[in-house]
């Protein structure tokens, strides 16, 4: 049955009389087999492919094939807009034409769409209300608004990213969907809204490209009986080594002041469209009122714990203990939701059901679901399956005077899953059919570490090999004189060994951290030698676009990039514009994290090594990604530099070692030059 795969993939096959050049991949084939294969017998699959594999297409052709024959729906789950972007601008018109090939009624009726949250839409009502008050009195963004709605004609989506121009966030936020400020069908711009319209082609496709957040929020909400995306028979989700993060974040209660404030303002300051609708100022001022209790009584709560935090070395506490003996706000949150339902209650009878009720319904929702956060993370509730903590999150704007509501506004709490094996077996795999596919998802060559902290019990596998010859390509050096991360001279260690590096490569160079702390202090210790050396420093720090500093890093060749967590993968920079990559340690989760800490404390407590069984695979993850970014192409070549000596000393170090690309190794940085040499990589 696969024999069309093989027309497909076959030298002078479809796939290459439409791309050029094509060069067949057998690796690309096997994978598009076990693809097939696991989508026809309902079996899910985890795949690791890394650079080179040309997984899209492996996935995606088949997925298709499959979509269309047996008219079934896919999803396509990505964790970055960069691979979002490429399916969508690349593969999948690609896929249409192949798939009109085979049969042009196929590449007439095939569609395929990005699944996007309502957020990123501009909603044309919010839009025309800003315009007409700005008429009524002046707004600071009568203006913009203008401009924007003079651009709705042309645009076809109707999201941020299609204005001609950019918008501030605090504007576009005053414009933007919001699922609780939804008029729906009552709408006078409905027929026409961008929203409905993205709606009703996610209806008609046959495959749908999401993001894991959309997708595991669309999860999250199918448990609560609603959706934001259409039914669908298969997920592949990409890029699949961050679905633990992901679906923790999904599942994780965060309960601030600040938020307990905006939930009661959307209805007693008619800040949405549905509160205006409820005309009782004796209603909004009753439960203003006990918002009122609420807020003074949690102030009096968190002040203390906020300013506690202040001075300590930490952000984050994970709790050992519950911060209350008895929830207190039973009673408040009772006689809030009965004042609202009764209201509903009267509307209905009075007027039907409509937006307005419907809004009511919906709001009565949002108060049941802080209450029970609330009560959740002040209990410590289920304190052996969720992991509950504090944070400092002061103000952006610091006050003259810091009173005890200013403390009490700098505490967060939050708690989520420790473990989301069971959760995600139970609503996901016992469901559907689930692909999993990425370049790391193999720790000593087994899918083990993955499929357990995923509750994945039956599936099948299928280990692309690496098309890059790593032994001419490359060279890893760990250096065997580093001192331990924890010994104090470490730091000055890396910052001598990166400088030694850089007087080599002259640039061209990641340098990646495991923190956000280490990396500013080699910055800015480096940053007057590199000025004077020519070299161009681009630092990763809030408020930089990562892609831009791609950009910059790719236009100058004495640039070096200064990069941690999110440049440690998915970042892709094929050719001699990238020869090293500088990695200042092995990246272990931070112990004091608190879900790491609530997980490796789990594990220990059941009798097993959290470090064999969490810490160290999840660190070989993390370094098969970084080690990624060097060799892109076939033609790539450079160093890999890991300045952890513990490879060469600990006992894990060989399983460290096993797992990564087959690189000669070397433990001396002086070889950094003679490689540079001898891979032809001029330093200019």
């Amino acid at each position: 049955m696969t024999t069309f795969l093989y027309d497909i993939f076959k030298r002078d096959g479809l796939l290459s009389k439409r791309m050029q050049p094509y060069q067949p991949r057998k690796a690309q084939f096997r994978m598009a087999k076990t693809v097939w294969e696991s989508l026809s017998t309902a079996k899910h699959g985890l795949i690791e492919a890394g650079t080179g594999t040309g997984k899209s297409f492996g996935y995606a052709l088949p997925a298709a094939y499959w979509a269309m024959q047996e008219e079934k729906r896919v999803i396509i789950s990505t964790n970055t807009i960069t691979l979002q972007n490429q399916l969508l601008q690349k593969e999948l018109p690609l896929v249409k034409s192949i798939l009109a090939d085979i049969d042009p009624e196929w590449g007439e009726n095939f569609r395929y769409e990005l699944a996007k949250g309502r957020g990123n839409y501009i909603c044309k009502r919010k839009l025309d209300q800003l315009i007409s008050e700005s008429l009524m009195k002046e707004t600071p963004f009568a203006a913009l608004a203008q401009q924007v709605q003079q651009n709705l004609g042309s645009m076809r989506h109707g999201d941020k990213e299609e204005l001609p121009f950019s918008v501030p966030s605090s504007f576009f936020d005053d414009i933007k969907g919001d699922a609780d400020d939804c008029m729906g069908k009552e709408s006078p711009f409905h027929d026409s809204c961008f929203i409905q319209q993205a709606r009703r082609k996610l209806q008609k496709a046959q495959v749908i490209v999401a993001n894991h957040a959309l997708f595991f929020t669309d999860l999250v909400l199918r448990s609560q009986g609603a959706s934001l995306l259409p039914d669908y028979d298969c997920v592949i989700m990409d890029e699949a080594h961050r679905i633990e993060d992901q679906v923790t974040k999904q599942f994780q209660y965060t309960v601030n002041l600040d938020l307990l404030t905006n939930l009661f303002y959307r209805f007693t300051r008619g800040r949405t469209h549905w509160a205006r609708g409820v005309e009782d100022p004796e209603l909004k001022t009753s439960i203003e009122a006990k918002y009122g209790q609420l807020y003074t009584k949690l102030a009096e709560i968190f002040a203390p714990l906020g300013e506690n935090l202040a001075s300590r070395d930490r952000t984050q506490y994970i709790l050992q203990r519950p911060i209350l003996d008895h929830y207190p706000f039973e009673d408040t949150f009772k006689e809030i939701i009965q004042l609202i339902q009764d209201k509903k209650n009267f509307m209905e009878l009075e007027q039907g059901e409509n937006e307005t009720t419907a809004g009511l319904g919906r709001y009565i929702g949002h108060i049941t679901a802080m209450d029970q956060m609330l009560r959740h993370v002040l209990l410590r509730l289920k304190s052996s399956e969720w992991a509950t903590w504090v944070e400092f999150t002061p103000p952006k704007k610091e006050p003259l005077i810091k009173d005890q509501l200013y403390w009490a506004h700098c505490l967060t709490l939050c708690s989520a899953p420790i473990e989301i094996a069971d959760l995600l077996r139970e609503e996901l795999f016992q469901k559907k059919t689930v692909l999993l596919t990425s370049a790391t998802l193999t720790t000593q060559g087994n899918f083990g570490f993955v499929a357990q902290r995923l509750g994945i019990d039956e599936y099948d596998t299928f280990d692309a090999p690496s098309p890059f010859n790593y032994a001419e390509q490359s060279l890893l050096i760990v250096p065997d004189n580093v001192p331990e991360p924890t010994h104090r001279s470490f730091d000055s260690f890396v910052m001598a060994a990166m400088k030694e590096i850089l007087q080599q490569t002259r640039g061209r160079t990641f340098l990646l951290f495991t923190s956000y702390q280490q990396m500013n202090k080699v910055y800015q210790d480096l940053y007057p030698w590199m000025l004077k050396e020519g070299l161009k420093g681009l630092l990763h720090e809030s408020g930089v676009s990562r892609e831009q500093l791609l950009i910059d890093f790719k236009k100058n060749p004495r640039s070096v990039l200064f990069g941690c967590e999110s440049f440690w993968e998915g970042v892709d920079v094929p050719g001699d514009d990238l020869i090293c990559v500088v990695m200042s340690k092995l990246p272990f989760p931070v112990p004091t994290d608190p879900i790491t800490k609530a997980r490796t404390d789990r594990l220990e407590s059941l009798g097993k090594s959290s470090f064999e069984e969490y810490t160290l695979p999840f660190s070989i993850l993390r370094l098969k990604q970084g080690y990624g970014r060097l060799i892109r192409t076939k033609n790539d070549k450079g160093i890999v530099i890991i300045l952890d000596a513990r490879i060469n000393t600990k006992r894990y170090g060989k399983k460290v070692l096993e797992s990564l690309p087959e690189s000669p190794l070397s433990t001396r940085i002086e070889d950094v030059a003679s490689a540079l040499e001898r891979f032809n990589l001029k330093v200019e």
